[in-house]
């Protein structure tokens, strides 16, 4: 019968803990980890500048991410509101579907509690512009919401 010897150690790579397989996936881990915080950080400054305008013929909404151009008809300014979502429960969100939604940042396509279909701009809950269309809601964070309101009333009204 023949014998099997088994050995219970393993080759360690010359060099030790610095060796070169070592620093290098310690320089990739650290790039990686540095790009993910520049995305989150760029991503997350990008969405604070988005915009929304509104001319004569479509509803333009400018962001880095889920920008859109709607044309006029199908929007129904004249129904456009300012919410505060803390208040207005059957407005937030239920879950996303498309999109992110961390603390102070919801940005994509939402579906609402109140079982609607929403495309959310929203970096403060308190000042929320509504904007309905013919298939969805346009939920849109803004510090002069109430004078959007004003302004785009007057634009479709001519």
């Amino acid at each position: 019968m023949e014998k099997i010897i088994f050995f219970d150690s393993m080759i360690q790579p010359k060099g030790g803990l610095f060796s070169t397989p070592v620093i290098i996936m310690l320089i990739i881990s650290v790039l990686i980890i540095a790009l993910m915080l520049f995305l989150t950080f760029g991503l997350a400054s990008s969405i604070k500048n988005s915009s929304l305008t509104v001319t004569d013929k479509e509803l333009i909404i400018k962001s880095a991410l889920y920008g859109k151009k709607i044309p006029l008809e199908n929007v129904m300014l004249n129904e456009a509101m300012v919410l505060d979502l803390n208040e207005n429960r059957e407005y937030a969100v239920s879950h996303r579907t498309s999109g992110m939604h961390l603390p102070g940042i919801m940005l994509g396509w939402m579906r609402l509690k109140n079982k609607e279909k929403a495309l959310a701009f929203v970096t403060d809950n308190s000042r929320v512009v509504l904007i309905p269309t013919k298939e969805f809601l346009i939920l849109f964070s803004m510090n002069n919401a109430d004078e959007f309101i004003r302004m785009s009333k007057t634009t479709r009204s001519r």
